[in-house]
């Protein structure tokens, strides 16, 4: 049982493996490619060896992709850029999104945060050069839009765990690595300018629809080649034209005639067009020296500033049984066995018309300092030191207008609607002109006791890290042997104030004056004509008066302090076991973990501060084993790997803020809150993997992996000493100790996968194709995890029962091509909510295809010179989400449909 500031001492499974159009070329590749295979062994010898050539552009950069995966002793996939700056993505979320096992989620239509193995990214741990990284989210995991693709030269990410690794995740790990200078020979300076447009339009007036990128990046090496310095700097400056239609809820209780009692239909919803500017600027550089061969010292430095400012205008209303909404010609039509209104008016209907204004600020910084030293011909010492920082600031307003005060009587009775019933936006014909001024007023049109709202959230996260490592070379079974200890120090916080208005001169309806009036912003792609549109910083500034801040929302601000030390021993493998060479390794982490964490106890209008904190220890075993099986199958090689693995709780759930009163009727106190006796959620991992490799850039690979969660993190009704805790009500209790809602290790269960992988060079099956490629990968994820417990249905957030990526290029005379199509079957997804609180969302599946043409001279006074144009979101897919409702049982419905626009770019690049 947990006190108020201290501590006293069912298999639901979800199917996988559904047969896409992605899956059977991959299958047909496979298929493919090992008739070739078969083909080549069978194939005299003493055939007379090409000369060697260096590969540069796409196909260079997936032979060095395959080289690390081949070379590791781990389980990984790599992407490597195709030259400084050109990794072949826009976004680097994008280029992770397409190695097999991964995937991203798109939020305000960027690939933002990414899933592994069907895993959520809170599972996962992100690296720069070796060396986790803080985040500008609420919890652990990155947002991989914070770090510019063109200052990076490579991502690798490991499946599975190495015991020198002291940052690694449950899911896997992703190591995003910058250049280093002194692996590179002689000068290089290239340019990249790229001008981009969104093919949603112009939603909001003076939102512009072009954006642009440019980025420069420096390589030299000085003194005999003893001191390398790599600078990079990268700017983007990307519109963003989004188009949303969302649905509120949905039920069967609506103001309808008598037998329609069990009618389903729409209880409220809200079309918008939102416009945003985003500006990004990331700066690099590298410093890396060594004086001779004993001693290699590097310094990294990475910074990147995001700014995002948005203009939100649309239109919302409530249709729900408690208001005077009624029915004119209702439109019913019964789909999968249940009675849909998809069509008809709405009576007595108050819209609300929307005028918000949203900016926000990221900042991240990160500094490592490495140094590896030979102390004799056998062993090595290097130790390292790191620091990393993010912070973000957020302004979130909403203004509300409309024809009158809520319950005024002055409605729209003619308020048209077409609900599809499968795919297709809704569509809404409002009866009056809700652009005019002279009628639309500003208001509490929904009732909410407010007339506008602001919040502030800031996020502020600092780790420092220090780490000795040693590795002494051994003859025999062993080949080396390393260890070392770490010590880290993060420090996360979370705080938002929430400010409510009320309009000036006791709430008087207010007309919105011509200064501040703008153009029309239209809904047409929804139906209605278009909404009143006018400038909400300038209104709040003109109309409203501040009301006391809300303390609703203040157990969600928290600090979390964690204090972990990390031992380990690893042993490398190098044998053979009769024919087969073996490599790999062995080794344990001893892991201890100090957690402290502050927060806010809130009793009605009484807030006082709290703190809590707990601390816990791991062994973590390790075992990665890479088994040559060339004497029976060229070039094949098979992979085990066996770990206990952990993923910390998310510090959101580890604050310290609780939010309880005394029941007036049990006299029992009760409440909700934060956990900061969380321990982390722990597994036992094992996988397997086979690679038959056909050449520098063709791969064959299929990978199975079992991940044995031994306990999930998840809300539970628990008992609770309330002694000492605020209490604001005059009911006295019977007893202090009550009952807490809260996050607390329970019950885990599996998350198991297969992965099928192929890269195939055409040119190795005809000479004629020379040129031509394709990159496949299909994974398929089950789990039989409940996330909220035993008995409840819900999926696991972030798992896609399938995630598939085709990738079909062509290059040769410097001409380059590449079509790619990256697949995700619909999954629960973890989004931003009311008040920016963590939510979720069904989220349906995706097809995103994008292309990439380019030309490249490579001879004469124009070389190294190139063009390049990009269309992203091709087919301009949706972003779609459905209601979690009761007619589930074969009527489509949308709760969300939002497009971001077709993303057309155009580029030069050049290298001197």
């Amino acid at each position: 049982m947990t006190r108020f500031g201290k501590t006293e001492s069912n298999t639901a499974s979800t199917g996988a493996f559904a047969v896409t159009p992605i899956a059977a070329a991959c299958a047909l590749l496979l298929w493919s490619a090992a008739v070739h295979a078969q083909a080549q062994e069978q194939a005299q010898p003493g055939e007379e060896t090409p000369a060697q050539v260096v590969v540069t552009g796409i196909r260079g950069s997936i032979e060095s992709s395959i080289a690390i995966k081949k070379e590791s002793d781990s389980i990984v996939e790599a992407i490597t850029a195709e030259d400084i700056g050109k990794l072949p993505d826009v976004s680097i979320a994008e280029s992770i999104a397409r190695l097999p096992g991964l995937t991203a989620q798109r939020v305000a239509g960027r690939a933002q945060v990414i899933s592994l193995r069907g895993l959520a990214p809170d599972f996962g741990v992100t690296l720069l050069n070796g060396r986790e990284q803080t985040s500008t989210s609420n919890d652990r995991s990155a947002e991989f839009d914070q770090y510019p693709s063109e200052l990076l030269s490579g991502v690798t990410v490991y499946k599975t765990p190495d015991a020198n690794m002291t940052a690694a995740g449950l899911s896997g790990t992703i190591d995003l690595r910058t250049v280093r200078p002194l692996d590179r020979k002689g000068r290089t300076i290239a340019f990249n300018v790229r001008g981009e447009h969104n093919g949603n339009g112009e939603l909001n007036s003076g939102w512009s629809t072009r954006g642009k990128r440019l980025s420069v990046s420096y390589i030299d090496q000085y003194l005999n080649n003893t001191l390398g310095l790599a600078i990079g700097y990268a700017h983007l400056d990307s519109p963003g034209q989004q188009k949303e239609y969302k649905s509120w809820w949905w039920g069967d209780q609506n103001n309808l005639p008598a037998g329609n009692e069990d009618v389903v239909a729409l209880k409220g919803a809200e079309v918008t067009s939102t416009s945003r500017k985003q500006v990004r600027d990331g700066l690099m550089a590298v410093i890396d020296w060594k004086p001779g061969r004993e001693v290699r010292s590097t310094l990294d430095l990475y910074y990147s500033r995001f700014d995002q400012e948005e203009i939100m205008r649309g239109m919302m209303w409530n249709s729900h049984q408690w208001s005077a909404v009624t029915y004119r010609n209702p439109q019913i039509e019964t789909i999968g066995g249940v009675r849909l209104l998809t069509g008809g008016s709405l009576v007595n209907l108050e819209p609300i018309v929307r005028n918000d204004y949203n900016e926000r600020r990221d900042e991240m910084a990160a500094a490592g300092w490495n140094t590896k030293v030979r102390l004799n011909q056998r062993w090595t010492a290097d130790g390292d030191l790191s620091w990393s920082s993010a912070k973000r600031r957020e302004t979130t307003s909403e203004t509300y207008a409309g024809l009158g005060p809520a319950g005024s009587g002055v409605t729209d009775n003619d308020f048209q609607f077409r609900i599809p019933v499968g795919a297709g936006l809704p569509q809404f014909t409002p009866s009056i002109d809700f652009t005019n001024p002279g009628i639309i007023k500003l208001t509490d049109v929904g009732g909410w006791g407010h007339d506008a709202t602001m919040h502030h959230p800031r996020v502020e996260d600092r780790l420092g890290a220090a780490k000795l490592h040693l590795r002494g070379e051994l003859d025999g079974f062993f080949r080396d042997v390393q260890a070392g200890l770490s010590y880290s120090k993060r420090d996360k916080s979370h705080e938002d104030v929430s400010q409510t208005y009320w309009l000036k001169n006791d709430r008087a309806l207010s007309t919105v004056p011509a200064n501040i009036i703008q153009p029309t912003t239209s809904l047409s792609w929804a139906g209605i004509p278009g909404v009143l549109s006018f400038d909400p910083r300038a209104a709040l500034d003109q109309f409203y008066d501040k009301r006391p801040v809300d303390t609703d929302v203040a157990q969600q601000d928290w600090a979390v302090t964690e204090k972990q030390s990390i031992g380990y021993l690893r042993l490398g493998i190098d044998t053979d076991l009769g024919p087969v060479p073996l490599r790999g390794n062995l080794g344990v982490q001893y892991v201890h973990v100090d957690q402290q964490a502050e927060g806010k106890a809130v009793s009605g209008n009484v807030i006082t501060p709290l703190r809590d904190g707990h601390s816990y220890h791991d062994v973590l075993p390790s075992l990665n084993l890479n088994f040559d099986l060339g004497n029976y199958l060229h070039d094949t090689y098979l992979r085990l790997g066996a770990a206990k693995t952990v993923a910390r709780p998310r510090m959101s759930d580890m604050r310290a803020g609780v939010s309880a009163g005394v029941d007036a009727t049990t006299r029992m106190w009760n409440g909700n809150g934060g956990n900061p006796q969380l321990e982390p959620w722990r597994a036992n991992s094992f996988d397997l993997s086979l690679e038959h490799y056909l050449g520098k850039g063709s791969y064959l690979s299929a990978a199975y992996f079992f991940k044995d969660l031994k306990s999930y993190i998840y809300n539970q009704q628990l008992p609770f000493d309330f002694t000492g805790f605020p209490n604001s009500s005059a009911v006295l209790p019977l007893t202090n100790i009550g009952t807490i809602n809260q996050p607390a290790n329970g019950q885990g269960g599996f998350v198991r996968g297969i992965e099928l992988t192929a890269a195939l060079q055409f040119g190795m099956l005809w000479e004629r194709l020379d040129g031509f490629g394709v990159q496949a990968s299909a994974s398929g994820t089950e789990s039989s995890i409940s996330p909220n417990g035993p008995g409840t249905t819900e999926k696991l957030p972030g798992l896609s029962g399938v995630v598939a990526n085709l990738t079909v290029f062509y290059e040769k005379h410097g001409f380059s091509a590449r079509v790619a199509q990256r697949y995700r079957s619909a999954f629960r997804g973890e989004v931003t909510g009311l008040f920016a609180q963590r939510a979720f969302s069904e989220i349906l599946a995706e097809k995103q295809v994008d292309i990439q043409l380019g030309y490249e001279f490579q001879d004469g006074p124009y070389k190294n010179l190139s063009f390049l144009l990009q269309v992203n979101n091709l087919g301009n897919e949706p972003y779609q989400t459905k209601q979690g409702s009761a007619f589930a049982s074969g009527a489509y419905a949308p709760e969300r449909y939002t497009t971001y626009g077709r993303q057309v770019l155009f580029g030069v690049n050049y290298k001197l």
